[in-house]
């Protein structure tokens, strides 16, 4: 099989491009014909080879890139632009390459009968389920511009979202990089120094002085070792996490944790809030609304959860019912709105109301977030520095003392 580059006219007389693979360029011209396509030129494509940097770290399809796709999509579509052109178009538009092949794809899929949401369900790595599923909520519910925009709307604030998120961890995250490299730094460097001089002192040491020099020795003989050990801790700790009933212990000790949890709880929350609403609105039954906001919270004590909320509902429950005996990590506030919700036939609107009033509790919370964590740094530099300095300065200070005595 090769690879064959074509340039094709489609039933509406506008130019395709794209690429198949085929025996022979017989076979492509049976292809084109098959998908309705007049072929202009066909010819070997051209393959162009990875660089080291692109294959170790490819190309990949950011956020902000799908973003503008839908939001672009829905307004040519709004515009009256047939959806095959449209794709055509931002096609041709993108800069990324990953992305410029996906949408070829994607528009080849679409020429030859495919639906958009067949079309998108084929790159599961860029378009993730909870959107091929309002792309087909769009389909079926024949406003797939309103998909698109709400699916952009939602992608923007989940953005927002992990970008404050990203904000506010940068200080302390830069901290204790730094506090790392000035311990390596006093380790391989300082210390040495001051352990020379201390081995020449007769007297016994005081006890900060002796476990300085215990650490500067375990660190310059079994650096090696310490080095191994801890590459190994964090293989198990990678392995071990992927075994199910360890994997759902450490999901559910996030919600429990005293300064994070109550923040991860409120994320927890307003993303699962956020994706059902939507699906609800689009016209996704609530189970199946369920089943794509579990993949998306990504957290499987949380997913867990929510399957028993399912199998609550599929046995006669009430959707408030559900959520009130079986997801304990939700406030009453949550529940009584969703209650509400189901009521009143308003679940997406209270739905709403619950993103609304935790994205603003996230906000709020990372922006104290620094605020809270700053006197635990305070209080680890000022041990660290407290040590050192009773390390270094107390055997001066008695070898000063015992001078001064003898002098006298």
């Amino acid at each position: 099989m090769k690879t064959y580059s074509y340039r094709a006219h489609n039933m509406a007389g506008r130019i395709v491009e794209g690429t198949i693979n085929a025996v022979d360029e017989n076979a492509v011209y049976q292809q084109l014909s098959e998908e309705r396509l007049v072929p202009i030129a066909i010819q070997p494509a051209v393959e162009k080879r990875a660089g080291f940097l692109t294959r170790f770290f490819p190309n990949k399809v950011k956020d902000e890139d799908l973003i503008v796709f839908s939001r672009q999509l829905s307004t040519m579509l709004k515009a009256g632009i047939p959806i095959l052109q449209s794709l055509e178009i931002l096609r041709n538009q993108t800069e990324k390459p990953a992305f410029k092949d996906v949408l070829a794809n994607v528009s080849r899929s679409v020429t030859g009968g495919s639906r958009l949401s067949e079309a998108l369900a084929e790159f599961p790595r860029v378009f993730s389920p909870e959107y091929v599923n309002i792309v087909i909520s769009g389909e079926t519910g024949g406003d797939l511009v309103e998909a698109l925009s709400n699916m952009a709307v939602w992608m923007e604030r989940e953005l927002e979202m992990k970008t404050a998120i990203k904000s506010a961890l940068r200080y302390p995250v830069m901290v204790i990089i730094a506090l790392i490299a000035a311990a390596i730094l006093m380790t391989m460097f300082v210390i040495p120094r001051f352990a020379l001089f201390f081995e020449k002192y007769t007297t016994a040491l005081p006890l900060p002085t002796r476990m300085l020099i215990a650490i500067n020795n375990t660190f310059q003989n079994y650096w090696l070792a310490g080095l191994i050990i801890i590459i190994l801790a964090a293989v198990a700790v990678f392995y071990l996490l992927r075994v199910k009933r360890i994997r759902l212990k450490y999901d559910q000790i996030k919600f429990q944790l005293k300064i994070i949890g109550p923040l991860y709880t409120k994320i927890m929350i307003a993303r699962f809030a956020r994706i059902f609403s939507m699906l609800v609105r689009s016209g996704i039954p609530a189970l199946r609304g369920m089943e794509v906001a579990a993949e998306v919270v990504s957290n499987t004590y949380f997913k867990e959860l929510l399957l028993k909320v399912k199998r609550s509902i599929q046995d006669g429950g009430t959707i408030a019912d559900g959520f009130f005996n079986n997801m304990p990590v939700f406030p009453p506030l949550v529940t009584n709105l969703i209650a509400v919700g189901e009521k009143t036939g308003s679940l997406d609107t209270m739905l709403e109301q619950v993103v609304d009033f935790y994205d603003m509790e996230i906000k709020y919370t990372l922006r104290n977030l620094t605020t809270m964590i700053e006197p635990i740094i305070t209080l680890v530099i000022a041990s660290g520095v407290l040590f050192l300095a009773l390390a270094v300065l107390l055997p001066i200070w008695n070898m000063s003392q015992a001078m001064t005595s003898q002098m006298h």
